[in-house]
């Protein structure tokens, strides 16, 4: 499975804190009644410096901080079509993902998540999908060669989960013809294999046309090696109403 590196970057919190404590030793009046000299005013001055500095520091922290938000924001948010789907998602690759339902079952909703949680890159497709195709980081094995659409292997850099732990590695993945291509292939070749054919869950998504249970059969399936791969495609079709396309 593709998966882009992407920095993030933490947000830093400043804290300014400068406290000065002037302590004046009082007197007690004594019996003759004499007074205590009065403890003299500490100066504007010694405060201004350091608190001007402290207040500067803060302005910058604080403008960085947002400069950064803004920047992921423009980043991450991808520009969406008038049926609220991402930019990057085309007529066609709707089209298909309905025509591989009615023809293999495999809920179209589900399709469309894993090609935003897959290739979305912000305001646009990855590299992979882009140059070659797959929409899905799916993986070359030698059964492919000269299936329909495949045009062979091709190498990518990718970051993988293992035991909890991320690693970046060198990949071989199917390229395409074309996108169309892809989404066929995904329905008629690689969910054939048993791993996921024969899976009880995505049997069920199959039969009742749930896209949310696809999710899910294909985490235990084994689809991808992130531990929240259900979870992530779960939540993008909510975010865009994915389930519409089902039938």
């Amino acid at each position: 499975m593709v998966r882009t590196a992407a920095g993030r970057t933490g947000s830093s919190k400043a804290k300014a804190a400068a406290s000065k404590t002037s302590s004046s030793r009082s007197r007690s009046k004594s019996p003759q009644g004499s007074r205590s000299k009065p403890a003299r005013a500490s100066s504007p001055r010694r405060f201004a410096k350091p608190f001007l500095l402290a207040l500067a520091v803060l302005a910058f922290v604080l403008v960085a901080a947002l400069g950064v938000a803004n920047m992921q924001g423009e980043k991450e948010t991808p520009a969406l079509r008038p049926d609220g789907l991402p930019s990057y998602i085309t007529d066609e690759m709707v089209q298909t993902a309905q025509d591989m339902q009615k023809q293999y079952g495999h809920p179209a909703g589900c399709t469309l998540a894993q090609i935003i949680q897959e290739s979305g890159q912000g305001t646009g497709l990855s590299a992979l999908a882009e140059q070659d195709n797959n929409l899905f980081g799916m993986k070359w094995a030698a059964s492919f060669e000269g299936k329909p659409g495949v045009v062979g292997p091709v190498d990518w850099g990718t970051n993988e989960e293992y035991d909890g732990a991320t690693v970046s590695i060198t990949g071989t993945f199917i390229r395409f013809e074309s996108q169309k291509a892809c989404i066929e292939f995904r329905s008629s070749v690689f969910l054939q294999a048993s791993t996921y054919a024969d899976n009880p869950t995505i049997k069920r998504a199959i039969e009742t046309g749930n896209s949310a249970l696809m999710a899910w059969g294909l985490q235990d399936a084994g689809w991808a090696t992130d531990s929240s791969y259900a979870e992530h495609l779960v939540l993008l079709m909510d975010q865009y109403d994915l389930y519409r396309f089902d039938e």
